[in-house]
């Protein structure tokens, strides 16, 4: 992707020679295809950064040497919770309008998109997006908490200590692997395709309910599945096999890795009639994972902070580290855009 070209440049302006009108591919087709090999290419972890994420207290190590000018904040958080304290140069966006043409201009495409959400979660679905569109795009795997304690920080901490939650622990059944792929940029066709499908996609997003942000809380998962919605929901569980049955998984979870979610064998798998809820590690690959699904027609949420959310494990103590050893500086002003 050319420094010099802006998101019409890319696809916006694309216009089919014989008909006058943009000559946009079936969505389904295009978005599937660049979904597979987005994901399928998406490095566990690599220079620091873990499955398009990082946690705050790397991020801070990050600006505090001289690779901040390599950084682009992107923050989607309430205009109100912005100028109470964002970080220094961040840029904000709404959540529902992030990949409106004029807000796509904005961004650079040489430099590396750092996308800020409250916990994280709805940060990552817009990562998920944009690396659709071929930026180099990561999430805040805390969010604005894992940079600086805010007003939002006793709600986070109370809400992962009453993760208490039953789990199991069968082995998974078996799924195609992803094959090995390079990330590339989009086509101007695939581009302009995607882009119109998530202004729409993203749009359309509650904002309000209990899947607000089309993200769903622990507590109530776990009591509809209590009383007889298991017939409502498919689980689809990202983490890695040894921790579904190791750690343990919600009851009648599905399991696929990651970067093997949308190879065609294991996509047909998912239900059309259901609600499908994808769990991960603390919600970010799992809000991805959403993104795509989402755009793909399906009815998808995110089980928010993943399974940090509903029981206590491993990752609970790496994301409770980066919370509690938050205290970087913010600016605090009115007026920002």
């Amino acid at each position: 992707m050319s420094s010099k070209q802006t998101a019409r440049d890319r696809g916006f302006g694309y216009v089919s020679e014989r008909s006058g009108q943009p000559a946009l591919a079936p969505y389904h087709q295009v978005i599937s295809e660049r979904a597979h090999a987005v994901l399928a290419s998406t490095p566990m972890s690599e220079g620091g950064f873990i499955a398009n994420g990082i946690f705050g207290r790397e991020l801070a190590a990050k600006f505090a040497g001289e690779s901040a000018q390599d950084f682009f904040l992107l923050d989607i958080r309430r205009r109100q919770d912005f100028e109470r304290g964002h970080i220094d140069g961040a840029v904000r966006m709404e959540f529902y309008r992030w990949a409106e043409p004029e807000n796509l201009d904005r961004l650079p495409p040489d430099r590396k998109i750092v996308v800020l959400s409250y916990t994280g979660i709805a940060a990552a679905q817009v990562v998920c997006g944009l690396r659709l569109l071929g930026y180099d795009a990561i999430v805040v795997k805390t969010g604005m908490n894992g940079w600086s304690r805010n007003r939002r920080t006793g709600e986070v901490l109370g809400y992962i200590q009453s993760a208490a939650f039953p789990v199991e622990r069968e082995p998974p059944e078996p799924y195609v692997p992803a094959p090995g792929m390079e990330f590339r940029t989009p086509s101007h066709e695939e581009f302009a395709v995607i882009a119109a499908r998530a202004r729409d996609m993203f749009r359309r997003t509650p904002r309000g309910g209990v899947f607000r942000y089309n993200i769903v809380d622990a507590a109530h998962l776990h009591e509809e599945l209590e009383n007889g919605g298991r017939d409502k929901y498919f689980i689809l569980d990202l983490r890695r096999e040894e921790d579904f049955e190791g750690v343990g998984h919600i009851g009648g979870s599905s399991q696929v890795d990651f970067t093997a979610a949308m190879v065609e064998e294991n996509f047909r798998r998912l239900p059309r009639e259901r609600k499908i809820v994808v769990v991960c590690y603390t919600g970010n690959l799992a809000a991805q994972l959403v993104t795509v699904l989402r755009l793909l027609g399906l009815d998808a949420v995110a089980l928010n902070l993943g399974m940090v959310g509903w029981t206590m494990t491993p990752a609970t103590r790496l994301y409770l580290k980066d919370i509690e050893s938050a205290d970087n500086p913010v600016v605090d002003r009115t007026g920002c855009d």
